[in-house]
């Protein structure tokens, strides 16, 4: 009952920003350090949620799509952009659209693995000649640590451990960079995470 209320809270947009707002650069760090921004000049967020990394694709053609439509209000009246509510795996949306960078952030540890093998395709298919996917998520850490606790605490069901993770990106992708990293408090990773880059196959 009480992570069900939690999952509800986390859905309004002021809830879910302020909750993600001490970490986000912390999540983002391989990402930032990776992508040339300077070399990307289309970008789809897939599973954007209220605009969190509109930010830092400040001045590119950037867009987001999410299932939340109050996600997408609170991230159209925030930022500039172009601001879908959908389900990217549907072919109707972005019919003939394709992009440098296709991005991904903590969004497949809330989809069980036929979903993911699913939405890794449509992300290889919307990937333009010489860009790629990019993808951060969840790990399920194998010992008793914080982080398997908030691991398994988290409102997506479906953190997984990170040999599991290669297996689904690289059925649909041709890896290119593989990172797993922590972030948290100074000294102690509270999320494990993964970092993967692919190309389509």
């Amino acid at each position: 009952m009480i992570r069900r209320a939690t999952d509800r809270l986390l859905e309004l947009p002021l809830v879910y920003r302020t909750w993600q707002a001490p970490f986000a650069s912390a999540k983002l760090k391989p990402f930032l350090k990776h992508l040339d921004l300077t070399q990307t000049r289309r970008v789809l967020d897939v599973g954007c949620g209220p605009g969190t990394n509109a930010p830092v694709f400040a001045g590119l053609d950037h867009v987001g799509i999410d299932i939340n439509p109050e996600y997408i209000r609170t991230a159209s009246s925030r930022y500039p952009g172009r601001w879908v509510v959908g389900d990217v795996t549907d072919e109707t949306i972005f019919p003939n659209e394709q992009f440098d960078c296709v991005f991904a952030n903590s969004l497949m540890h809330h989809l069980d693995d036929r979903a993911v093998r699913n939405l890794l395709g449509r992300m290889a298919r919307l990937t333009g000649r010489g860009g790629k996917v990019h993808v951060l998520d969840l790990v399920l850490p194998p010992n008793a640590s914080p982080g398997r606790l908030l691991a398994r605490l988290d409102r997506g069901r479906f953190a997984r451990p990170v040999e599991q993770w290669r297996t689904l990106f690289t059925e649909h992708l041709r890896e290119e960079h593989f990172q797993p990293y922590g972030y948290g408090l100074p000294f102690l990773p509270l999320w494990n995470m993964i970092y993967f880059v692919g190309v389509p196959k």
